[in-house]
């Protein structure tokens, strides 16, 4: 019994210190998104909140993750988690459903996973991170894609 209580005394230290800053703010970059704001905020040890808000020339979209973060090495953590997405088209949105092309103007959503590698400098207070995962479509339709993203942040420490 004391070997576990150490053990798992020993897990949360090293993941509460994995974390090499409270908040930071930047740009991410990828697919779906191609580009948005970003921020990510740490709450409680190694549990954070992701938040991108993005778009282009016929849509705007927010996701917001739930994550868990850590230590690989020095700097270096990996993470999970999930969330969800919300997005509008116009201007009648192609999408492929059914066998068919469709023209689309409203909203959409869905359910998001995400599993990611990021990097703190110890000397700048810059953040990188990249990441990847499934996201499910709920509605208009039902579909399941990958998504993926590169994020440049300032770090707060």
């Amino acid at each position: 019994m004391k070997k576990c209580l150490l053990f798992s005394v020993l897990i949360f230290t090293l993941s509460a210190f994995g974390q090499q800053y409270k908040t930071a703010i930047g740009i991410k970059g990828g697919y779906p998104g191609f580009g948005s704001l970003n921020i990510k905020h740490f709450f409680r040890g190694s549990s954070a909140i992701e938040g991108s808000l993005g778009g282009g020339a016929r849509h705007i979209w927010l996701q917001g993750l739930y994550e868990r973060n850590k230590a690989l090495d020095q700097g270096v953590e990996w993470y999970y988690g999930i969330g969800a997405d919300i997005g509008f088209w116009t201007n009648g949105y192609a999408y492929y459903n059914a066998g068919k092309n469709q023209s689309y103007t409203g909203a959409w959503g869905g359910l998001d996973g995400v599993l990611g590698l990021e990097y703190t400098f110890e000397d700048i207070p810059l953040n990188l991170a990249i990441d990847l995962g499934p996201s499910i479509r709920l509605f208009p339709y039902v579909g399941l894609t990958w998504n993926g993203g590169l994020a440049i942040r300032y770090a707060f420490r």
